[in-house]
């Protein structure tokens, strides 16, 4: 029995040091995921927490404010404006105002450019 014993301790701390492993390795790449966040995805989020349409300089501030992030003015109307033309994510409203997709009827209202 006593061989039997350490057999048993020893697959006991195999498993566990698998275990430590596993934990380490899954709580790296939760961090990593969490560091790590688009600039259409901040823009999202900014837009979703307003709730209604922003113009450019608003989005830059309210990142700024609410993310401690500094995003470039025409990169981010780029890359609104790339996400509008797949029909995905954002609508324009008014001159460099834009919105979530969802927050409106997906329609651009009067005076604003597709």
């Amino acid at each position: 029995m006593d061989q039997f014993k350490r057999y048993l301790m020893m697959q006991k701390e195999m498993a566990e040091a698998n275990l430590r492993i596993v934990n380490r390795f899954l709580s790296g790449v939760e961090s990593k995921a969490e560091k790590r966040t688009s600039k259409i995805r901040i823009i999202q989020k900014v837009l979703n927490n307003a709730a209604k349409p922003l113009h450019v300089s608003e989005i830059l501030s309210n990142a700024k404010r609410d993310f401690n992030v500094e995003l470039e003015r025409d990169s981010i109307v780029s890359a609104i404006v790339k996400k509008m033309k797949a029909g995905k994510v954002f609508v324009r409203t008014a001159p460099n105002t834009f919105a979530l997709k969802d927050q409106t009827s997906g329609k651009p209202q009067k005076g604003g450019r597709k």
